[in-house]
């Protein structure tokens, strides 16, 4: 594929610009050294010698590659563009008399004593700036190889001959830098392992220019590292660290097709999707179908195999190269620790994001299934009494989450509302065949702060009651509307327990007007122990300290506010202190095509702030960092060992407030009654006009 023109305008000026310095300003030395040479040695004292340079054409496909592979497709196709180079003698006159052959280890015979110095200095390279000016060869670039070892190596390594592909060979170089000279096959892989990362970095410009920044800095802390004695080669610490590296040429394990998930947004559809093919062309192409029009961004990660050897090198390379000139993201997922060791010393982490490895802390991944005109905000203007006269979108948001996570191999707990369970039993369904938990969100999306323990305990297991009907584990969890466990309504926690569940998620450690306990004692899963004796498992959300405030971070509008750096960092650092976050959201807040209501400044700002970013940000937090249900973490022997410790005692460590029915007054009751009344009828009739159903959209 072809570099980016910008890329190849600024080198090329580059190499003209460098090339007629170097020409000019080392001239006058080019006399003092073919005099040296030619007193030590007979034999001309400049030599004119074949190399490849750039290959616009490749040989074979990435498929046509194996142990029986004899010649490229055609037999003058070597590699590339032949042309001469030209520099100072170092060796003797027949040192390669039985044929071109590596370099010796240590110290080589064939070189005379002052080729040692010319090449400890790399001074006889200084005639390779006219094939710079030429344009023949880059300043940096691949080495430049005779057509003998092109052949050679092209019949065994796999995509040699493509490490110059639209790349001219350089003076200097990646691999040259950071492996010194070749000494057997072995460091042939090496190299061409770096060359390929250099190669990748074409694509865009950004990309080159930081890989090019970096070899020419670094090409000078070369020229300054003191020569070895007993040979050519310079004491090099990158060296030293790919040595260890197990750098295959091919992978005994026979390779199958490559799996690369893609994210896809366009103008009015965001998706997640996962491809398949043993090429990059196969599987751009069907991006291309994919995105055909309206293609605003286009993130794709590919997850490599730990056998990782060139044959995945050559896909990851074409692969970032079609990715970045599409104007999208490759990210390298999940790798190996090998893998990402090697990445990151042939410098591919300048292309492409090599992920770091994942924390063992597994996170909390939580969605709350409602409509988008159950939130609170929109209360005033759609109450209860018209929801069944609403278009609602649940079914299309719904699956495209469950295709998000199925993409990404995570789990989720998904909070459904009874309303949503009676009226929509396939989306139930659906969380349920993806293996996904189901909690309750309670039936009509109440505050628990506007009910009377009755009329919750009546909710509550009128919302166990539709959910039950469809899923196919029992309940365990709960989470409340809007968080409205606070002090005024732990009484609701008892209930909870009463019926059998094992666990709550509606503790906001926060101050809001609507919810929050701010001086909540403990804000990791912890266990909460009731005054009637049971217990139930505690899984706050997620907050940022700072200073003597708590921020709310990493969940709804939250999460759509804040810039996703900012999420990301702070589930990183949770996760370095070996803490797992809470990641909660609601399906319409990844539908930007919803009903626009208007409900003031504050609460419209609210609802509808970035609703276009969401689905963006999940697919990144889902790429970076591990998720599961809370079922599924309860499991782990971190999260037990949390829920262990410091316990909190109800009412005892959050003051006195506690049952508001224990200390009511005659009066009091009476009132209470009188509205849990009212409520039923209310919630009679509201059933009734539900009967008809809400109105539904097609899948676009």
């Amino acid at each position: 594929m072809r570099p980016s023109p910008s890329v190849l305008v600024v080198k090329r000026l580059t190499d003209i610009a460098i090339g007629s310095v170097g020409t000019a300003a080392f001239a006058l030395l080019y006399p003092a050294i073919a005099l040296i040479i030619k007193l030590e040695s007979k034999g001309p004292a400049l030599y004119s010698q074949e190399r490849i340079g750039i290959n616009k054409r490749s040989g074979r496909r990435q498929d046509e590659w194996d142990a029986e592979a004899a010649m490229p497709i055609r037999k003058s196709d070597v590699g590339g563009k032949p042309f001469p180079v030209y520099k100072f003698r170092s060796m003797r006159i027949d040192a390669e008399k039985n044929g071109p052959q590596f370099a010796a280890k240590g110290v080589d015979p064939r070189v005379t004593k002052v080729g040692w110095w010319l090449r400890a200095l790399h001074l006889d390279e200084l005639p390779q700036f006219w094939s710079v000016l030429k344009g023949d060869m880059s300043f940096i670039g691949p080495r430049p190889e005779r057509a003998h070892f092109t052949v050679e190596f092209g019949r065994t390594i796999p995509h040699y001959r493509n490490r110059t592909l639209w790349v001219k060979p350089g003076l200097t170089g990646l691999a040259q830098i950071n492996l010194g000279a070749d000494d057997g096959m072995e460091s042939v892989v090496r190299k061409t392992y770096f060359d390929y990362s250099y190669r990748a970095s074409f694509a865009h410009f950004g990309s080159w220019w930081r890989m090019e920044w970096w070899v020419l800095m670094n090409t000078i802390g070369y020229l300054l590292i003191k020569p070895r004695k007993e040979g050519d080669t310079r004491d090099l610490k990158s060296l030293k660290r790919v040595k260890v590296l197990k750098m295959l040429a091919q992978s005994p394990i026979k390779h199958e097709k490559h799996k690369v998930t893609a994210w896809v947004k366009l103008d009015h559809d965001d998706r997640s999707v996962v491809l398949e093919g043993k090429e990059p062309r196969e599987i751009m192409g069907r991006l291309r179908r994919l995105t055909a029009r309206g293609l605003k961004t286009l993130e794709v990660s590919y997850t490599p195999r730990k056998e990782f050897d060139l044959e995945d090198m050559g896909f990851l390379v074409e692969l970032a190269q079609r990715v970045n000139q599409a104007g999208g993201r490759l990210s390298v997922r999940e790798p190996s620790a090998r893998v990402r060791r090697m990445l990151q010393e042939i410098h591919m982490d300048k292309v492409v994001d090599v992920a770091r490895p994942q924390s063992r802390v597994r996170n909390f991944m939580t969605v709350d299934v409602e409509c988008w005109f159950h939130a609170y905000n929109l209360k005033e203007k759609i109450p209860p009494a018209v929801w069944h006269h609403q278009e609602t979108r649940i079914v299309n948001n719904m699956e495209r989450i469950l295709g998000l996570f199925r993409s990404h191999e995570a789990k989720a707990t998904f909070f459904v509302l009874g309303w949503v369970a009676d009226r929509f039993p396939e989306v139930v369904k659906m969380i349920a065949a993806e293996g996904h938990e189901i909690g309750t969100h309670g039936y009509y999306h109440n505050l628990i702060t506007d009910m009377t323990p009755a009329s919750y305990e009546e909710d509550l297991l009128k919302s166990l009651e539709a959910i039950s009907k469809h899923a196919k584990e029992p309940i365990l969890g709960h989470r409340a509307s809007n968080f409205t466990i606070v002090p005024g309504t732990y009484w609701a926690l008892e209930i909870m327990a009463k019926h059998g569940l094992e666990y709550d998620s509606s503790i906001f450690p926060i101050k809001r007007d609507r919810y929050g306990i701010p001086d909540y004692p403990n804000r990791m899963p912890h266990t909460l122990h009731l005054q009637s004796g049971s217990q139930l498992h505690e899984f706050p959300m997620s907050t940022l300290g700072v200073g003597n405030k708590f921020l709310p971070m990493s969940g709804g509008g939250y999460l759509r506010l804040f810039p996703h750096a900012v999420t990301e960092s702070f589930i990183e650092s949770c996760n370095r202190k070996g803490n797992p976050a809470m990641v909660y959201f609601h399906p319409w807040e990844l539908d930007q095509d919803q009903r626009r209501v208007s409900v003031g400044l504050v609460k419209t700002f609210q609802h509808y702030v970035n609703l276009h970013s969401l689905e963006w940000k999940l697919n990144r937090l889902l790429q970076k960092f591990s998720f599961t249900s809370i079922r599924d973490n309860m499991d782990t022997r971190r999260i037990r060992v949390m829920l262990k410790k410091d316990p909190v005692y109800i009412p005892t460590n959050l003051g006195s407030h506690w049952m508001r029915d224990s200390t009511q007054t005659s009066e009091d009751s009476d009132r209470d009654s009188s509205r849990d009344q009212e409520r039923r009828e209310a919630q009679a009739a509201q059933d009734a006009r539900d009967a008809a159903g809400p109105i539904r959209i097609s899948p676009a």
